[in-house]
């Protein structure tokens, strides 16, 4: 996950996102020793689901929300971030880092939902991150930072096949957390949630959270992040720090008009989630609970459009290392697909 720092300059967004990304390699040890669950496989006689395939420490799995059944698509030794699924659902581009370094080794993918077709689409020295495709699929909105460590990271676009990737849109700060629906682009700046239009104008502020900005005692500071528009009506749903109790942070998702209207807590959990992603229907929200009061957790959560049914769809018996991140819906909302990570 790739968040902006709200300020301008490189090197404290260099310090912002590293402790980002170690954060969540703390949250992913604390889900390993939080409990003493174990594998649950299938065995004669039991119609219980076979527990996710393991071949490398990171894949991209399919969930069948129905049948509990989950099957492996993707696999590799490298991690793997933010997925998104093409309109005709045969098509899934996500974030792969080839090294150790996110600034320097993150790089976009993509491969078909029945596996097949694995491409990496840029090769460079510097971050590529955080992709999602446009609504005809003919481009990728993502965010890069070609000059890294000075100025900042900004949206971006590239065609489907990863050619001609242009600069689309550079506030002065860091933008982060882009996302596209019909000729809407939503994405976070300062710690706050703004819109534009698709083609980089008319960008506008729609959230101004009173300690946005604020760094307390989590990593990031206090703020919105994460906003997705609905499907039809662009209702807007964004997830926000509310305390600092722990490392992590803890979040409550919240929903809003485009216009900055009707601003509603739709969860009073205060966990450690993010990015709910909504189906395509619009009625249902999907998204990863990290950590509950600092207890490792990345299982897989959903809930109705207003907060209500919220729960767990992670299957009961998973192992406990085996760490669920970006969950989105399938075309037809029937199923999960999701990111998986084999904590060692």
């Amino acid at each position: 996950m790739i968040r902006d720092d709200g300020r301008d300059g490189g090197g404290s967004g260099r310090l912002r996102l590293g402790r980002l990304l170690a954060r969540l390699g703390a949250l992913c040890l604390a889900a390993s020793v939080a409990c003493g669950c174990s594998p649950n496989p299938a065995g004669p006689g039991d119609d219980t689901p076979a527990g996710p395939e393991q071949d490398r420490a990171w894949g991209i799995y399919c969930l069948d929300l129905a049948t509990d059944e989950v099957e492996l698509i993707f696999t590799s030794d490298n991690s793997l971030h933010r997925i998104d699924l093409n309109s005709d659902g045969t098509s899934l581009v996500f974030q792969e880092d080839f090294g150790p370094d996110t600034f320097t080794d993150s790089e976009i993918c993509v491969v078909g939902t029945e596996g097949t077709g694995y491409r990496r689409l840029t090769t460079n020295g510097w971050l590529d991150a955080y992709p999602c495709w446009s609504p005809d699929d003919s481009e990728i909105l993502f965010l890069s930072w070609p000059d890294y460590p000075a100025n900042t990271m900004d949206i971006y676009l590239m065609d489907a096949g990863g050619l001609n990737p242009s600069l689309l849109y550079d506030s002065g700060f860091h933008d982060g957390d882009c996302a596209w629906e019909d000729t809407s682009i939503v994405f976070t700046r300062e710690s706050r949630i703004w819109i534009m239009n698709q083609d980089g104008s008319g960008a506008r502020q729609v959230t101004d959270y009173a300690l946005a900005g604020q760094q307390g005692a989590a990593d990031l500071p206090f703020g919105d992040y994460d906003p997705r528009l609905r499907p039809g009506d662009h209702l807007l749903c964004f997830d926000r720090m509310v305390d600092d109790r722990v490392p992590s942070g803890n979040y409550d998702f919240f929903i809003i008009t485009p216009e900055g209207t009707a601003e509603t807590r739709i969860t009073s959990t205060e966990y450690s989630q993010f990015i709910a992603e909504w189906s395509r229907t619009g009625n249902r929200l999907v998204f990863t609970v990290a950590a509950i009061e600092g207890e490792g957790r990345f299982d897989i959560y959903a809930m109705n459009a207003n907060g209500t049914g919220y729960a767990s769809v992670t299957p009961a018996g998973w192992p406990v290392e085996f760490l669920c991140t970006h969950p989105i819906f399938s075309e037809d909302d029937s199923k999960v697909y999701f990111v998986g990570q084999w904590w060692e």
